[in-house]
């Protein structure tokens, strides 16, 4: 009679351990920094991080969840318009460094940048977040309104020397109309 409890309870174990999410999105986007004081068009390409971006409120959840590894001049950006945004690290399963940033204009003259290029610096990193092991998992935020969040590996953010202050650059890559041609974002 055990055996026969066993052999049927098995079935509802498996599916009350459903996979983990996950998800890997086409890379649209880069940022670069240190921004140097002198303008360059092209930053050396050592100091960008290609970015993942996701634009639909799922994408958004999901986030990082789930990988196992996240290489090093890779990332994901998360837009927003400025508000506090928060962040835990529930299923995902590798420490990472969160960079909340504002966006920034250098001239202070609103225009922005005609090549379509955007500036930002950044407020606050949260160096080495550790993955959530047990509920209720802790929240990471800038303490402030921001407009980007980006998420690294543990320890990217100190390799770049990316801290409080750091203006760095984002800018949408482009493949002739294809996938990652999202210029058109609604999250722009």
């Amino acid at each position: 009679m055990a055996w026969l409890l066993a052999t049927l309870l098995t079935p509802a174990a498996a599916l009350s351990q459903a996979a983990l999410p996950t998800q890997t999105l086409p890379i649209r986007a880069q940022v670069c920094g240190p921004v140097p004081g002198e303008r360059q068009h092209q930053p050396p390409a050592s100091t960008c991080v290609a970015l993942e971006v996701p634009d639909t409120p799922q994408e958004y959840s999901i986030g990082l969840m789930g990988r196992s590894r996240l290489l090093p001049e890779r990332g994901m950006w998360f837009r927003f318009d400025q508000q506090e945004a928060s962040f835990w690290m529930g299923n995902v399963l590798i420490p990472l460094d969160l960079v909340f940033l504002e966006q920034y204009e250098p001239d202070g003259n609103g225009n922005g940048d005609p090549a379509g290029v955007l500036t930002a610096r950044i407020v606050k990193v949260a160096h080495d977040v550790p993955p959530c092991r047990a509920m209720p998992c802790p929240t990471y935020g800038a303490g402030q309104p921001v407009d980007h969040v980006v998420e690294l590996a543990a320890g990217e953010a100190r390799r770049r020397n990316w801290t409080e202050g750091t203006v760095v650059d984002f800018s949408w890559l482009q493949d002739a109309g294809g996938e990652n041609d999202r210029s058109q974002s609604t999250r722009d």
